[in-house]
């Protein structure tokens, strides 16, 4: 995730000069639309590394989750038979009141 992140601030500061860059040219110039073209893909780059970023964080949320839903059903008995006992014994001490 690091490396990622990196390289998207990389692509950042790259289309920051290229953008910097379009000064020196007219909007009509070949030169321009070059660098337009080159901030694009930069842009395109960053989305594709998010979308990855994306979908990694996602499958770890779900295996989290998984994990904690197995915990839970793996203590279910437990808990149900903790409930059972505590009413039984609150059912005798009714009864031997």
């Amino acid at each position: 995730m690091l490396k990622d992140k990196n390289k998207i601030i990389k692509s950042i500061e790259k289309i920051n000069k290229l953008e910097k860059g379009l000064a020196l040219f007219e909007d009509g110039d070949e030169e321009y639309l070059s660098v337009l073209v080159k901030i694009q893909g930069l842009y395109d780059e960053i989305s594709d590394t998010a979308l990855e970023c994306f979908k990694e964080m996602t499958a770890k949320i779900r295996k989290t989750g998984q994990k904690r839903i197995v915990k839970g059903i793996d203590q279910l008995p437990h808990a149900i038979k903790e409930s059972i006992a505590d009413q039984v014994n609150g059912l005798k001490g009714e009864l031997f009141e």
